[in-house]
């Protein structure tokens, strides 16, 4: 059990040893991580928060004035009536035209059609919730978003495995995913794909996307069943030369029914509307009777959970998607300015004067990137950053750490890496 939640047992059993007693295993297990969220409320008051999964301007958050204005054409029922588990219909039927459209391999009889999440971690509990058992294998890369390990690690208990996709000189590679699925001999296993990957910002190229697939489908004709899950939270925000398909698209060509692909993606990053909780999940699957089987299962589990999604933000999203005139203008200006905020920040990183300090992973998309420091430990760096210089950072374990460009000004990035330069070497002293 995590330390954390052995400490928060512990100080239960003191103040009042029945409730302790009438937890659940999930109950007794459940802790709040030390992560992310907990790093970013520490740097809430900094001058420069460099933490959050957001996008910011000087103005506050960045958005879409089209969504924003939303809300003044709404009718009472798209405010105030339940929708049903799945989501808006029409809202569903919308997102896959938007997923065909932007993805020109996928055809549509290769699709179920979306289910309405409340975002995309409410869709990975879900994906727990139907095809994860106690002690199923559950694939992770080294660098990972660590609510997967809430959610699956201690939610429904899988044996998490992880896996390298950088190399020592911190270039991505997939030859730590081909070796770690040429090891595998269980019936089944659960592997989560994330690109733009969180916390380092990259996303593959065609051919390693290819290397990845291929190496899907051998193990599927070994006869293990692969539950394939793409996490799209960061999907279009590319600023190199990717594969700007979904790797969902790729996995759906395989048509091998050991493989089950599966989608979730939303409005949260990609309409930069974070707090309307608005996510889909989607089965690659060509046939109906399973769709239909695999969708009354979903509306199952959301129905004993959350009973719905929230009207008001479905209907918002929806709306923009039916009268998207401006819209999709907006959407890309905010997309230039995160695009110009990626090529200072790679400009910097890179600099010879840096290189005794730290190594950058590999990035080319996304909200964030992520450096190796040398000589320092990530978290004392953390702290002294904030302490200091008022910078707000995450620290992902001992030697790495996470720096959001989505949220600092263009002319204000300089000051920021040279700033995490100075701290790395006064701490080095």
């Amino acid at each position: 059990m995590n330390p954390l939640a052995l400490s928060l047992n512990d100080a239960l059993n003191r103040s009042n040893p029945i409730v302790l007693d009438m937890l659940s295993d999930l109950g007794k297990s459940m802790y709040y991580p030390k992560g992310i969220l907990t790093q970013s409320a520490e740097a809430k008051s900094s001058d420069y928060n460099a933490t959050i999964g957001m996008a910011t301007t000087k103005d506050g958050k960045m958005y879409a004035g089209a969504l924003y204005d939303m809300f003044n054409h709404m009718s009472t029922d798209e405010v105030f009536s339940y929708a049903p588990p799945q989501g808006l219909e029409q809202l569903r039927l919308l997102w896959k035209q938007k997923m065909l459209k932007e993805n020109p391999d996928l055809a549509e009889d290769q699709i179920s059609t979306p289910v309405v999440t409340n975002a995309l971690t409410h869709g990975l509990s879900l994906v727990g919730d139907m095809f994860v058992n106690e002690n199923d294998t559950l694939l992770l890369p080294n660098h990972n978003w660590g609510n997967y390990k809430l959610v699956f690690g201690v939610r429904h208990q899988a044996n998490i495995e992880t896996y390298p996709i950088f190399t020592n000189e911190g270039h991505y590679t997939t030859e730590g995913l081909v070796n770690k699925l040429e090891q595998i001999d269980q019936e089944k296993v659960i592997l989560i794909l994330n690109y733009p990957n969180n916390p380092t910002g990259y996303t593959p190229t065609q051919s390693e996307v290819q290397s990845i697939v291929n190496a899907i489908d051998k193990l599927a004709q070994r006869g293990v069943n692969v539950i394939a899950v793409v996490d799209d939270a960061y999907y279009g925000l590319f600023y190199e030369e990717v594969y700007e398909q979904s790797i969902f698209t790729a996995l759906t060509q395989l048509q091998n029914e050991r493989v089950l692909p599966v989608r979730l993606d939303g409005a949260t990053k990609e309409f930069f509307a974070w707090g309307f909780r608005v996510g889909f999940m989607t089965f690659g699957l060509s046939d109906d009777e399973t769709k239909s089987i695999l969708e009354a299962k979903l509306k199952g589990l959301i129905r004993s959970n959350i009973s719905s999604g929230a009207t008001p933000s479905q209907a918002a999203v929806q709306y923009v998607l039916e009268n998207n005139e401006t819209f999709d203008a907006q959407i890309q200006n905010n997309i230039e300015t995160l695009r110009e905020r990626y090529n200072v920040t790679k400009d910097i990183v890179y600099r010879d004067e840096y290189q005794s300090l730290w190594q950058p992973y590999d990035f080319n998309s996304g909200y964030f990137m992520a450096l190796q420091v040398f000589g320092v430990d990530a978290e004392t760096l953390r702290q002294y950053l904030l302490e200091k210089y008022s910078i707000g950072i995450i620290s992902l374990n001992e030697q790495d750490i996470r720096i959001a460009f989505s949220c600092i000004e263009k002319d204000e990035i300089e000051h920021v890496f040279s700033k995490i330069a100075l701290a790395i070497e006064e701490l080095q002293a």
